[in-house]
């Protein structure tokens, strides 16, 4: 019963509260791992369709803070429920010889619910998970500078590995999936590999990750939140375990290439609890 209880309380932060990558393990039966971020990018640049980092259009200012939930509950040894949901708070600034244009958004994006299958668990893991986003926010403003979400139904599957550095304390998984998007926008592929290193309660790792667009950057007049894509992301972070059941994160993810998408680094510091 009490773990009921927990299951449907982690449930209720996701639907009430993009950062978190699980990796190829599943979770044991009635085991969770629920960790709770804040982010804050704030950006002047641009990556635009030729993938050239440039000054936002009206010297603008981007602001994006934003609170994440991620969970993942063991169904079964073999099987895993992964969520995600995002609270977001976006600015944008823009400044023209006629004044100050500002325009700000709060609310929930998409979330994410795929279920993980774990295939082989011996010498190595690999395991698939097949899921999709879900929109929350429907703002009917087609105008808008900060999108909460693109109002559409995705879906993906994915194929993940991973493996213990063992004797070594230290680990390196990865992914590789693909992405129908709803709407207009075009299918894209996706990768992030991950690795870590443990020295006694802390984890030092780091992740590359990708997004490839089968659509075509095309050139606008700016460079929306949202659209047909390319975007590949550095991101080194460090973890300290409290105890057996609770860690504390932080971890920078630097947009290092890419076309038509925001250019920055975005600071996440976290919490996570597990059993």
């Amino acid at each position: 019963m009490r773990g009921k209880i927990t299951f449907l309380t982690a449930i209720l932060l996701l639907l009430f509260a993009s950062h978190a990558f699980g990796g190829a393990w599943t979770q044991k039966k009635g085991g969770y791992y629920l960790k709770l971020s804040g982010g804050y990018l704030n950006t002047t640049q641009d990556i635009n369709a030729a993938g050239d980092k440039v000054r936002k259009d009206g010297e603008g200012e981007l602001r994006d803070i934003n609170c994440t939930a991620y969970l993942e509950y063991g169904i079964s040894k073999e099987l895993t429920l992964v969520a995600t949901a995002p609270y977001k708070n976006m600015k944008d600034t823009r400044t023209f010889q006629t004044g100050t244009a500002l325009e700000r958004r709060w609310g929930f994006g998409d979330v994410e619910v795929r279920m993980r299958r774990l295939l082989w668990n011996r010498d190595f893991v690999a395991s698939v998970a097949a899921g999709g986003k879900i929109p929350t926010w429907y703002e009917d403003d087609e105008s808008t500078r900060v999108p909460l979400s693109t109002k559409k139904i995705d879906g993906d599957a994915r194929l993940l590995l991973g493996k213990s550095l063992y004797p070594l304390p230290g680990y390196v998984t990865g992914e590789v999936g693909y992405r129908v998007r709803g709407g207009t926008f075009s299918n894209e592929w996706f990768y992030t590999l991950e690795a870590g290193l443990t020295y006694d309660r802390i984890l030092i790792k780091g992740f590359i990750s990708g997004i490839r667009t089968f659509g075509d950057c095309e050139p606008g007049d700016e460079v929306d939140l949202i659209g047909d894509q390319n975007i590949l992301k550095i991101a080194p972070g460090i973890i300290y375990k409290l105890n057996s059941r609770v860690e504390l994160s932080l971890d920078l993810i630097h947009i290092a290439s890419g076309c038509n998408t925001t250019a920055g680094n975005t600071f996440f510091v976290g919490v996570a609890l597990k059993r």
